[in-house]
């Protein structure tokens, strides 16, 4: 049996740091969180840097995630190695997203923001059951010969929480909880 290992496959220029905002640059290059994307808020921040990990853990499944228009040009151990290392990711991923949704959602309410800001609530909460929603369907559809585009959905998913729903949703949940007369200031 041969021992396989990760291969990490350079960004292409097509795909430089360059062309990449500069939020998706800086957790490309330094694998964290950039600084206008902590919250601040010690648990979120925390679970947000798993999404980091988890992009670059996935990054590695496929020899060639961006090139790949499906699995068919690759070995039968290649293609099972690589559909086990995504189910695998998957799980992890959706549970997490469970856990940390249930956090960011159970803080909205101890900290009154809820009853405040009621829309703003709803807003981010309907952005945490669209991503998972977004990763049921990238399971459910999941087979062997369309791995690789399953893991550019994934990618796709986790980079657009990363650049869209911290900025949008976490940062404006973090700026309530950290007002002077919040109950959970300090968490």
């Amino acid at each position: 049996m041969t021992t396989q290992r990760a291969v990490s496959i350079p960004i292409r220029r097509d795909e430089s740091v360059d062309s990449l905002s500069d939020i998706t640059a800086h957790w490309l290059a330094t694998g964290d969180l950039p600084p206008e994307l902590i919250t601040g808020h010690k648990l979120i921040d925390f679970e947000h840097r798993f999404l980091v990990s988890a992009i670059a853990n996935l990054r590695k499944v496929c020899i060639d995630h961006i090139s790949f228009a499906d699995c068919s040009g690759c070995r039968n151990d290649f293609r099972e190695r690589c559909e086990n290392q995504l189910i695998g990711m998957l799980g992890d991923v959706f549970s997490f997203i469970l856990d940390h949704f249930k956090t960011e959602e159970s803080i909205m309410r101890d900290s009154l923001m809820l009853m405040v800001d009621r829309d703003v609530c709803q807003a981010h909460m309907e952005d945490h059951a669209e991503i998972a929603a977004k990763v049921q369907e990238i399971v459910s559809s999941l087979d062997q010969l369309h791995v690789v585009s399953r893991i550019r959905e994934l990618d796709q998913l986790l980079t657009r929480w990363i650049t869209n729903h911290i900025a949008l949703h976490d940062l404006l949940l973090s700026r309530w909880i950290s007002r002077e007369d919040s109950l959970l200031q300090g968490f």
